[in-house]
Order: structure tokens, then C-alpha cells, then sequence
């Protein structure tokens, strides 16, 4: 018996629901008000890793890396990662799922780093287990 195909339009909708960002999606758009801060504090601590220096925190739509300068500190930017999700996650300051962060950071549009969503999250989670 064959199996159907899913159509377009409820594909595109759990896609939708999947990916529920598109390019120019800020990282700040995906926390709480009271937590602009953080990204403020994220941001300043990889500014020495990122491209031109990096941009100011409320017009980031990603993480883009100087891939030089990251060879041999990515522990440290996943360790920064851990420490500001650990935060976000113990006063609820995500506006989405934590898997929806991780696919937003795995995705080659918000962040260079080339690391999968299934590759990211362990690599963070165990950050946040062995900082805490």
C-alpha cells in the first residue's frame, strides 16, 4: 500500500511551526523584555570572537563567528551559550521552546558555527551540568 505525500500546504505549516523564524528574526526577539540584558551580556562576552567586532545586541539576527579567531575557544563560546540558556531557562525568559533556540542557532542563516541542532544541544546541556 502506498504511503500518501503530505501536501504543500500542511508541510509549509508544520514547517511553519518548526522553524517559527525567518532571516531577519532578532536574537532578542526570542526573550523576555526583562532579559535584554542578557543578550546585552552575551553579546559583549563574544564580541572578541565575532566578525567586525560584532553588532550591538538589539540588531543581532545571529551568531556569525570569525571562524580564525574561534579555532580552539569553542568550549568557551558553548560554555557562554550554557551559562546565558541556564539563566533564561530558570526564570522562564524564552519567548519559545528550548529546541526552537537551539534550531535558531544550528541554523546557517543566524549562526556560522556549522554545529546540528542534535549536535548542539547535548554540547550544551552537558556545558550547563558541569558549570552548575
Amino acid at each position: 500500500m502506498k504511503r500518501r505525500k503530505a501536501g504543500r500546504t500542511s508541510q509549509q505549516q508544520r514547517d511553519k511551526k518548526r522553524y517559527p523564524f525567518t532571516k531577519s528574526t532578532k536574537i532578542i526577539e526570542l526573550v523576555d523584555k526583562k532579559h535584554y540584558g542578557d543578550v546585552v551580556k552575551l553579546a559583549e562576552r563574544l564580541k572578541p570572537f565575532m566578525m567586525d567586532g560584532g553588532k550591538g545586541a538589539f540588531m543581532l539576527t545571529g551568531l556569525f563567528f570569525d571562524l580564525e579567531k574561534v579555532n580552539g575557544q569553542r568550549q568557551f563560546i558553548i560554555d557562554e551559550l550554557a551559562l546565558f540558556l541556564k539563566k533564561l531557562k530558570d526564570e522562564n525568559g524564552l519567548k519559545c521552546k528550548q529546541n526552537i533556540f537551539f534550531r535558531y542557532l544550528s541554523c546557517p542563516e543566524h549562526c556560522n558555527l556549522e554545529i546540528s541542532e542534535n549536535s548542539l544541544k547535548p554540547l550544551v546541556l552537558e556545558a550547563i551540568r558541569r558549570l552548575f
